[in-house]
């Protein structure tokens, strides 16, 4: 059996080619994330469970705060870095703001509790989306940063960038 050598080198160029076609990078289209964003909506006042086992409700929070803040995470050096930005530099800033980080990964409240500890983010409230329920919601995934001011309006729902659009946003509340 003879195998020609450009047949084989044709073969592996097309696998090659076609294999790549799926862009895997997250994208910033500001076209794509309006699609599946809830910007500028009224949402339900949804109940919350946090790490350390209790519950509450998205009313709740904004019934001692004018704003409340939602970043999901998924516990990756990229979180981190968001997240210990938004502790450092942005909620010093904003007192009136309830930051919360959601850890919309873990898949219970005890293991969501392990994660947080092990982070660093004690002194951070930490929902438990166990169920997913916030992450459909929202649609949100790695970075998804949600602004949710008084009157339940989503001001902001988008991936963290740089931290700007966050203040750009609260400063406008």
């Amino acid at each position: 059996m003879f195998i020609n050598v450009k047949y084989i080198a044709l073969l592996i160029m097309v696998l090659f080619i076609t294999g790549c076609q799926e862009d895997l990078m997250p994208s910033n289209d500001p076209i794509e994330s309006t699609l599946l964003s809830r910007e500028g909506e009224v949402i339900d006042d949804l109940a919350l469970t946090f790490s350390d086992g209790t519950s509450g409700s998205i009313s709740e929070r904004l019934s001692t705060h004018d704003a409340l803040v939602l970043y999901f995470t998924m516990w990756c050096p990229i979180c981190d870095a968001h997240m210990s930005h938004i502790r450092n530099q942005i909620q010093p800033q904003y007192n009136n703001v309830d930051f919360i980080f959601v850890d919309y990964v873990s898949g219970s409240i005890v293991e969501t509790m392990n994660v947080q500890r092990a982070s660093g983010y004690t002194d951070f409230d930490v929902i438990a989306d166990i169920n997913n329920e916030l992450e459909t919601y929202f649609n949100g995934t790695m970075a998804t940063t949600i602004i949710i001011d008084k009157n339940f309006i989503v001001k902001l729902n988008s991936l963290f960038k740089t931290g700007n659009e966050i203040k750009d946003k609260l400063d406008t509340l």
